[in-house]
């Protein structure tokens, strides 16, 4: 990691510009404009990291693959164990058989994702990870943010190239990289709003490796028992290495599916990230302080591991309509201030004070990412609290949610450029890290980091109008 900054420049907002995309690089764009009309603020500054948080981030990405390697372990041992029947049962609710069948082929039982993207809020404790997206977008945004910052003296926190060190971790995951295989990304209709960043990653990373394109699942095609698409002249371009960027939830939506799968399953292609479903649960983290699994998570992850685990990931709970259910009974704290709870259906009956709480979709739904299905407790009147809880329960057995205790994240100046007159304001916000953790040689690197500002009164973090996003830098001084 670079842990220093050069000159600590100043830059204007005509400078910042000039240096990003000549586009937005998310949702749909205008045929003309700048990366400032994406929605979201831009800043003079990158996010400043002390040298503890840098050294903290670094240690977090390894400890995050370890945990899901732990977690594939902990599923596979959980078809085996009758004392972890309960293990499978939370992590297959709601998918389709034959989805559990793919993921659960001897061949794949190794794959975890090569992308790992944790989200962690800057509490005054120190930080709190909330989430691990298995499928996270904001790649090729934070590469094009900080190529942009590095043009204009910045040094920065990650690689020294997020598209160079992409590339790497996808020719590293093909058993022969000498033969340069083609690389395809492949993006849904779902995911759409991402298309144009992963455009301008593609588009960085060609000049340098040609073999890689941005398709859209309709253009696969099989010929031969190879997986493919037709090129622009119309050739045929065989596939080698897929990075998959579709939810799972969206199979039945997604054109060419079947062959995309056969590929798979068949060897014709490596995927990344894997067909796993349980590895894109949030419910993952209630698991982390289950007592009855201690054991597992100490051998799987070692002491100093599991330790950091759970300091940083909140108190979290499984809603079970079950009356005392087996991963509730046995977990402590289950008391909101002077409120002990106990079993799931009491928590309606919680006061605002006592209501700090955040749930969510655990996964495999259309409401399980970009912070839409997040509500807040102490947000909420208590009716439409009452009816978010009765709605958590009523969809156990298909979607879980997920309940954690709410972190206050740390209030902290920040300066954004005026988007009009490019006047440097100065304000107060809470902030989110989203590091870029790509795994090269079975050793997750830390590519980049984007960090997500937005104003002291908003309580969910997340890219919006009034935020700033910007990459991460350790400041001189430090």
């Amino acid at each position: 990691m670079n842990l220093q900054v050069v000159n600590n420049p100043r830059i204007t907002l005509d400078e910042l510009e000039n240096a990003l995309p000549g586009v937005p690089l998310y949702g749909e764009a205008p045929a003309e404009g700048n990366a400032s009309e994406i929605g979201w603020q831009l800043s003079p500054q990158p996010y400043a990291l002390t040298v503890g948080q840098a050294q903290q981030l670094e240690e977090i990405g390894h400890v995050l693959y370890q945990f899901s390697k732990a977690l594939e372990g902990l599923y596979r041992n959980s078809m085996k164990d009758s004392a972890l029947t309960w293990v499978r049962q939370l992590l297959e609710m709601g998918k389709p058989q034959t989805l559990l069948q793919f993921s659960q082929m001897k061949r794949f039982k190794d794959q975890v994702p090569l992308v790992i993207r944790p989200d962690l809020l800057v509490t005054e404790k120190g930080f709190s990870l909330c989430e691990i997206d298995a499928v996270p977008g904001g790649i090729g945004f934070t590469a094009a943010l900080s190529k942009a910052y590095r043009q204009l003296g910045f040094s920065l926190a990650g690689a020294q190239s997020m598209p160079d060190m992409f590339l790497q971790m996808l020719l590293n995951a093909h058993p022969a990289p000498e033969t340069e295989p083609f690389i395809a990304l492949i993006v849904s209709d779902e995911a759409g709003d991402y298309r144009r960043e992963l455009q301008w990653l593609v588009d960085d990373i060609a000049p340098n490796y040609a073999n890689i394109a941005l398709i859209h699942p309709r253009q696969v095609v099989l010929e031969r028992d190879a997986l493919g698409f037709l090129d622009d002249a119309g050739r045929f371009q065989k596939i080698n290495i897929i990075y998959r960027f579709f939810e799972l939830f969206d199979l039945p939506n997604i054109p060419q599916i079947e062959l995309i799968q056969y590929a798979v399953k068949k060897g014709l292609v490596i995927c990344t990230p894997p067909f796993k479903p349980h590895l894109e649960e949030k419910l993952m983290l209630a698991l982390i302080h289950a007592p009855m699994l201690e054991a597992h998570w100490l051998k799987a992850l070692g002491e100093s591991a599991f330790d950091t685990l759970k300091a940083i990931v909140p108190e979290s709970w499984i809603l079970d309509p079950a009356v005392i259910p087996p991963h509730a009974a046995i977990i402590p704290n289950m008391q909101f201030k002077d409120k002990w709870c106990r079993d799931f259906t009491e928590l309606g009956q919680l006061t605002q004070k006592q209501r700090e709480l955040v749930i969510k979709p655990s996964g495999f739904s259309p409401i399980a990412w970009g912070s839409k299905g997040v509500k807040i407790g102490h947000d909420l009147p208590a009716a439409e609290w009452q009816a978010a809880i009765d709605q958590a329960l009523a969809q156990f057995h298909t979607t879980p949610w997920l309940l954690q205790r709410f972190e206050n994240t740390r209030v902290e100046p920040y300066e954004t450029f005026h988007p009009q007159t490019g006047e440097v304001i100065s304000m107060q916000g809470r902030t989110r890290l989203c590091p870029y953790y790509f795994v090269v040689d079975d050793t997750p690197k830390l590519a980049g980091i984007l960090a997500t500002t937005c104003p002291k009164d908003k309580k969910i973090i997340h890219g919006m109008r009034d935020g700033v996003m910007r990459p991460c830098f350790i400041p001189q001084n430090e």
